[in-house]
């Protein structure tokens, strides 16, 4: 049986070169490697390393004017501070966050809409396609590295380590185009359920723009989230990365395997955004995720430990939806 997050994965194997590369470039200074794990998820029957596609982009790269840009004013701040990586991780189906989830009896916002029904008409849509496949739809996702890699020791490699990381990336507009009919089990795999608890939910609003809705819904920040769970981030989207992922991906890749002996951490997803052009009767026009992974990282090598720390964006767009 597939998997979800196994359609269209990304591909593990880039993960494995970018750990191959910073593995040779730390031990040759005889000190310690880190990995930086690249993907966006989706589901197939392979396994996970052999079946991921991943697509980075540059963050130069023009993007339509509904594509949330990589600083959007509710987008996680790349400053931010990472969960430290001693912490215990999150549990899998407790939500993150303190934030109060939005109220059925939320005033009505721009669109004339309650936080609770845009809420209700963004996963009613998703739903609706996610298990009838009630329309077919353009779907793309790619990664972006925010910012340089951190790392407690060889501090003077970072940028060099960056660059050889943003190397094995794409763009945006080089991000495979996956189209899926109306009808098709790909339509219904390539979508999120989208049901997930309120709880989950930071915020969702709706405004008018001209003949449409345009509905936004943040996430409350949630530590290592994984597609094994049963509610929260991973109801909402196919794109994030699950750190046990990482730890598979490393332990069984036969030449990472001899310099990496570990690998563990935390993923900390800040403020996942999913923003929906929607027409008034409730279907989909455009669909954009952009999220932000603070991750922290401990490496064991042959030589020692490395600590190392970076973030990674994760982009998807729904697009030229055909009901």
């Amino acid at each position: 049986m597939k998997k979800s997050h196994e359609y269209d994965s990304p591909v593990l194997s880039r993960l494995v070169s970018v750990v191959t590369v910073f593995a040779i470039c730390i031990c040759s200074v005889c000190c310690i490697v880190t990995a930086s794990k690249v993907a966006s998820m989706s589901t197939g029957s392979a396994p996970v390393a052999n079946q991921q596609q991943a697509a980075t982009p540059n963050q130069n790269a023009n993007t339509p004017s509904n594509t949330p840009s990589n600083t959007p004013s509710n987008t996680p701040s790349n400053d931010a501070p990472a969960a430290d990586s001693n912490d215990a991780p999150a549990g899998n189906d407790a939500p993150a966050g303190n934030d109060a989830p939005a109220g059925n009896d939320a005033p009505a916002g721009d669109a004339g809409l309650s936080d609770a029904e845009a809420l209700a008409m963004y996963q009613k849509a998703a739903k609706d396609i996610q298990t009838n496949a009630v329309a077919g739809y353009t779907k793309k996702g790619w990664q972006v590295v925010e910012g340089d890699l951190q790392l407690d020791k060889l501090s003077f490699l970072a940028g060099t380590l960056t660059s050889l990381i943003k190397g094995f990336m794409t763009d945006e507009a080089a991000a495979e185009e996956k189209v899926n009919e109306k009808g098709s089990d790909d339509a219904k795999n390539r979508m999120p359920v989208s049901d997930c608890a309120a709880s989950y939910i930071k915020s969702s609003k709706a405004k008018v723009e001209g003949d449409y809705y345009i509905i936004t819904i943040v996430m409350n920040d949630q530590v290592n989230p994984s597609y094994n769970d049963s509610d929260g981030l991973v109801k909402m989207s196919k794109e994030f990365l699950d750190i046990n992922d990482v730890k598979k991906t490393v332990a069984e890749d036969p030449t990472v395997s001899k310099i990496v002996k570990g690998v563990d951490g935390t993923i900390n997803y800040k403020e996942y955004t999913i923003t929906a052009k929607m027409t008034k009767d409730g279907k989909f026009v455009e669909i954009t995720h952009y999220g932000v992974g603070d991750i922290k990282a401990k490496v064991n090598v042959l030589q020692g430990e490395l600590n190392a720390s970076g973030a990674l964006s994760f982009n998807a767009k729904y697009y030229d939806f055909k009901y």
